[in-house]
């Protein structure tokens, strides 16, 4: 159930805080439902439900036999990348933490699929532009 209410939080470009404030439920506590360390009560996933716009079915429900999850991005600093997700801002810092966009996420994820899939030609073409991008950049 966690990992559903992060993508369906994500997908409507929420962060953790602002579904917090939608539920009236502690932000932390948020977060340990979505990384599966406590399991809410009934009442608790009917008020993250509708604040996520979606049925209590779907969101406890049987998963589609299709579906499988999808492992974590990690950050640069270890982290989770769906624990960094703030829709409010762009790639950086904000006091000690590092946090990205629901855009900047998807583009890390596209990316990861190509360095997969990439053939060591086109590995070694994106090393060099992004090295390029990089120098230019400091």
């Amino acid at each position: 159930m966690g990992r559903r209410i992060a993508a369906r939080r994500i997908e409507r470009g929420l962060s953790q805080a602002a579904l917090s404030r939608r539920t009236g439920i502690d932000p932390s506590y948020v977060s340990r439902i979505e990384t599966g360390n406590v399991h809410p009560t009934v009442r608790t996933a009917l008020r993250i439900a509708e604040a996520l716009r979606m049925s209590l079915e779907d969101l406890v429900g049987p998963s589609p036999p299709d579906r499988r999850p999808q492992p974590c991005l990690v950050s640069a600093s270890g982290r989770c990348m769906l624990d960094l997700v703030d829709p409010g801002v762009g790639a950086g810092q904000r006091g000690e933490c590092e946090f990205y966009s629901p855009q900047q996420i998807r583009l890390l994820k596209k990316f990861a699929g190509v360095l997969r899939r990439g053939s060591p030609d086109l590995l070694k073409a994106l090393d060099t532009l992004l090295g390029e991008i990089v120098e230019r950049e400091t």
